[in-house]
């Protein structure tokens, strides 16, 4: 059996799972910052093609004749990022099975582009790998089959830079990130944002996203920020698994803070994660109620294994072997 991966963000290089397959990178995320630090650091192969298109025609035009070379039996895609569309269209086309690993999430919001992405690529895929016991009985609901709940791919990531090395300023120091169209593209948006935390009686580190620091060039920064550059993965999860909390509108963190046992404020009106947000340890917050709880000292509950426990990886390759032997 032949498979062929298509990934395109730094999400999809933490949850990648190397089978050995030949290896599409589309290239939407094109900074080296985020992408290079993140292949060299977590020891992934370089990919077999490398596009570097943004737009999601051009990526499917550059995949489609890539999936007739190469012929795989299955392509596989992650979670919900423009390239994973791109990949699952291309190989509907080509009439190739189609595996999603981090299926069956779901915010409930429908404007955004990732939630319709989410939705479309189950409703193309022949195997959905989910991240959670309520993700795959989302799934089984709504009439999908081949449904497997074996965990979110990134925790067996952060497994793999276990042990953080706890600093002079642990828990004296707060994580941010914000790239979110709906955060950063509006001046007015992001400029209340950063005047609701420059009320913080912490330092904030704020790992900028690229396409985010364009936007801040006329804002000031009130003291109690520091803009940082994206940093390899294993340093992002020693920064956040000692920071007093993590602000942010990402995904992946919300994850990985929920793991890590951080509080966490989600600048969404709404989140996929949802299980963090049930457990009491994210907040989802704007830019009017963040300076609510910037200062506040809150912890969850629940079980911590929610997304898995480490071994996501291994059960997806016993799975498909599997198949490969029916």
């Amino acid at each position: 059996m032949k498979y062929l991966s298509i990934i395109g963000t730094r999400p999809q290089v933490i949850k990648y799972i190397d089978l050995g397959e030949p290896l599409i990178w589309v290239g939407q995320h094109y900074d080296k910052n985020m992408k290079d630090i993140f292949f060299s650091g977590l020891k992934i192969k370089k990919p077999t093609y490398d596009l570097g298109e943004t737009e999601l025609g051009k990526m499917i035009d550059a995949i489609q004749p890539i999936l007739r070379k190469e012929k795989p039996d299955y392509v596989i895609v992650y979670g919900d990022c423009r390239s994973t569309l791109a990949g699952a269209i291309s190989a509907l086309y080509e009439g190739i099975r189609i595996v999603h690993i981090e299926a069956g999430c779901r915010s409930g919001n429908e404007t955004m582009i990732e939630e319709r992405i989410r939705v479309l690529v189950d409703k193309m895929s022949d195997i959905h790998f989910t991240p959670s016991e309520e993700a795959e009985k989302r799934l089984l609901n709504n009439y999908h089959t081949e449904v497997y709940n074996v965990g979110a791919t990134q925790i067996d990531t952060m497994f793999e830079t276990f042990p953080t090395k706890k600093p002079k300023n642990f828990y004296k120091y707060r994580v941010l990130t914000l790239h979110r169209d709906f955060n950063v593209d509006d001046k007015e948006k992001l400029e209340s944002i950063i005047k609701s935390l420059s009320g913080s009686n912490l330092p904030i580190k704020f790992f900028c996203h690229p396409r985010t620091e364009a936007k801040l060039k006329n804002i000031k920064l009130p003291s109690c920020i520091k803009l940082y550059k994206p940093v390899p993965y294993k340093k992002m999860i020693q920064e956040i698994a000692w920071a007093e909390k993590v602000i942010t509108d990402s995904g992946g963190l919300q994850v990985e803070a929920y793991f890590l046992r951080r509080p966490c404020l989600t600048l969404r009106n709404d989140t996929e994660w949802q299980e963090t947000v049930d457990t009491g340890w994210n907040i989802l917050v704007d830019s009017d109620t963040i300076s609510k709880h910037i200062n506040t000292v809150f912890r969850g509950n629940g079980d911590q294994t929610i997304y898995g426990n480490g071994n996501a990886k291994r059960k997806i390759k016993l799975i498909l072997e599997n198949y490969e032997k029916n």
